[in-house]
């Protein structure tokens, strides 16, 4: 996403991310507490605001950064970052391994809602926006400048907080899918979709990847239910995550190691 000779202005995405998303919010707060998007109309106004504004303070913020800094000519020049992907065919693959292996945690964690199975496939597109193109701006920039500067499980790990920390206004509002789940679990799914996620940036190199993994893991949030984020954390969950999170560092420094080995010989 980022030019990789160039310095990365870390700091201005962080507080950028979250101003556009938090501004955003507070109107949805203050029209929630003062009555005037309570009614039919006002909760669309809020889902609508939620998804095109605050969700996507991230894309936002990237590409102001890179427009400001040159990086970029305009809109089709970003779009081609996002959809850039060197290998397609390699990475339908990882991508739909990805999307099997989070099924994982919901068929032991959580009861499937016995939705048409069609649903799935159907919420996709509708998630990109509600939460996928996320990932133009956390993994498509955050991520690898993080790894500059930090190992790659600290960068993970402290992404994967802000990610939580980002979401904070939205158990503020009262139609919120956020409002009925423990800050404490939602920041553990964070971390460990953070390690994931990241995981996936590496392998593919592809942005659009992970807003697919991204809008698929919101889907399986709407077709099973949502025990791991609604109750606090327990031991079987905990170990899950545990299992995912180990797995995914061996994962990462095994592939690293195989990329630099490849280089070094060429």
């Amino acid at each position: 996403m980022w030019n990789e000779k160039e310095k990365k202005p870390i700091l201005q995405y962080i507080i950028l991310t979250f101003l556009i998303a938090w501004i955003f919010e507070a109107l949805l707060i203050l029209g929630e507490q003062i009555g005037i998007l309570t009614d039919t109309i006002g909760v669309t106004v809020v889902f609508i605001i939620m998804a095109f504004g605050a969700g996507l303070a991230p894309m936002y913020a990237i590409y102001i950064l890179l427009k400001r800094h040159g990086e970029i000519k305009g809109v089709k020049d970003f779009c081609g970052r996002i959809f850039k992907t060197e290998h397609l065919l390699k990475t339908a693959i990882i991508t739909a391994v990805f999307f099997i292996s989070q099924l994982i945690p919901n068929i032991f964690c959580n009861e499937y809602l016995w939705n048409p199975w069609y649903l799935f496939i159907l919420y996709i597109p509708v998630m990109i926006f509600g939460g996928g193109l996320e990932e133009v701006g956390w993994r498509g920039f955050l991520q690898p400048a993080l790894e500059e500067k930090l190992p790659f499980p600290v960068a993970t790990a402290i992404l994967g907080i802000l990610w939580a920390v980002w979401h904070v206004p939205l158990w503020f509002i009262q139609n919120g899918n956020q409002s009925s789940m423990n800050f404490v679990s939602f920041l553990c799914h964070c971390v460990v979709l953070a390690f994931v996620l990241a995981l996936l940036y590496k392998l593919t190199k592809s942005v659009f990847a992970c807003v697919l993994l991204h809008a698929w893991v919101n889907v399986l949030g709407g077709m099973f239910t949502r025990k791991t984020l609604e109750a606090p954390v327990d031991f079987k969950v905990l170990f899950i995550y545990g299992i995912e999170i180990v797995l995914t560092i061996i994962a990462f420094y095994v592939v690293d190691s195989k990329v630099k080995w490849v280089k070094s010989a060429i």
